[in-house]
């Protein structure tokens, strides 16, 4: 009877500990993960699996949507989790993370003329490479980038990041999701859609980057992502999740 009656207790404690709304924070500008259309409104891959996992929990999830530098900051402090993160030695150290809900296909853009051949990290060499703030293209890249390979122009914004490479002010651009993504990109810019021809997504991924679910340690959120993982599951049964 006693035992019963503690694990009653626990069940209670454990509902009670996450029945509070949650706050994640997300970036407003990763497509097709999380992103605002042009309404202003939340979208993207990850915003649809938020919203099923309140639907299969009840619970409810507040997703903060900034800059990606912002939000990884806030997550860092343990002010909330972060979704759309990838995984390194360094982060493994202070995140708790969920199942992975997604793998992005993260490529390299080029002007067209400006083409070069591309097998690995090594190929880039000397290279000015314009990407997003806060962001890792694994381990190998984020190696190479610290020991000086290549250079890097960060930029938050996208639409930016094609207009430095369109007028010859970087070398490559880091695009997410293939030639999807780099269609989802010329479309918010008039210019840039008119000058799509300019614009050529080398054949080799850069990197095949699962994105997670994780909060700080200090948040002590296993139990809530061990809930996550099940709509995460879930979601890829019933398709709410698309195959990159």
């Amino acid at each position: 009877m006693r035992i019963a009656l503690c694990l009653l207790l626990c069940i209670l404690y454990s509902t009670t500990l996450y029945a509070d709304e949650v706050t994640v924070f997300a970036s407003d500008d990763y497509q097709p993960i999380t992103f605002r259309n042009e309404q202003g409104k939340e979208e993207g891959i990850a915003y649809a699996l938020i919203k099923h996992y309140e639907q299969l929990s009840g619970n409810k999830v507040y997703l903060d949507m900034a800059s990606w530098k912002r939000s990884y900051s806030l997550a860092e402090k343990g002010k909330g989790g972060i979704i759309g993160l990838s995984k390194t030695k360094a982060r493994l150290e202070i995140f708790d993370y969920s199942e992975p809900f997604y793998e992005s296909i993260v490529g390299l853009v080029v002007k067209k003329g400006r083409e070069f051949p591309f097998n690995s990290v090594a190929d880039l060499k000397g290279k000015l490479i314009s990407v997003t703030n806060a962001a890792s293209y694994g381990e190998e890249f984020d190696h190479a980038r610290l020991a000086g390979l290549f250079y890097v122009d960060v930029n938050y914004a996208s639409d930016v990041r094609l207009k430095k490479l369109l007028y010859d002010r970087v070398d490559c651009a880091v695009v997410n999701n293939g030639d999807q993504g780099l269609e989802v990109i010329l479309k918010k810019d008039p210019d840039l859609l008119n000058k799509r021809d300019q614009f050529v997504y080398l054949p080799k991924p850069l990197v095949r980057d699962p994105l997670y679910l994780a909060f700080h340690k200090s948040m002590k959120m296993q139990g809530w992502l061990t809930a996550f993982n099940r709509a995460i599951k879930d979601a890829k049964l019933k398709g709410v999740i698309p195959s990159p």
